[in-house]
């Protein structure tokens, strides 16, 4: 299968006289079946550019493999609610309003704080 561009059958950069197969994933130069350098990141021209996309791969995935701060607040603030929330219900299933210390303030919370009416 040849590389096609432009409505040409391309050869390849070192080899004029071969049709190019595939085309180097980093700079895109065509190559015979001869010159391609596979890797499991594609194909390419040479070990440099193999190893360049292999090298960017692998910044990539660091740096997107890191918690955003933004992320790790907004997990703390669910956390902080969620325990707002059992401690708000203990207090008015098992407390019924009165739990020791914290029960006022419970009180204060909507939803799962104690009623005004009762």
């Amino acid at each position: 299968m040849a590389v096609r561009g432009l409505g040409r059958t391309e050869t390849c950069i070192m080899h004029p006289d071969r049709p190019a197969v595939a085309r180097c994933g980093r700079c895109h130069k065509p190559l015979c079946s001869e010159c391609v350098v596979s890797t499991p990141d594609g194909k390419f021209c040479s070990q440099a550019c193999a190893q360049k996309v292999a090298d960017f791969r692998k910044a990539h995935k660091k740096r997107t493999s890191t918690s955003h701060p933004v992320k790790k607040l907004i997990k703390l603030v669910v956390w902080i609610v969620i325990i707002l929330f059992v401690l708000g219900a203990a207090n008015k299933i098992f407390f019924k309003g009165k739990m020791p210390v914290i029960g006022p303030l419970l009180n204060k919370l909507p939803v799962v704080g104690a009623r005004a009416d009762g």
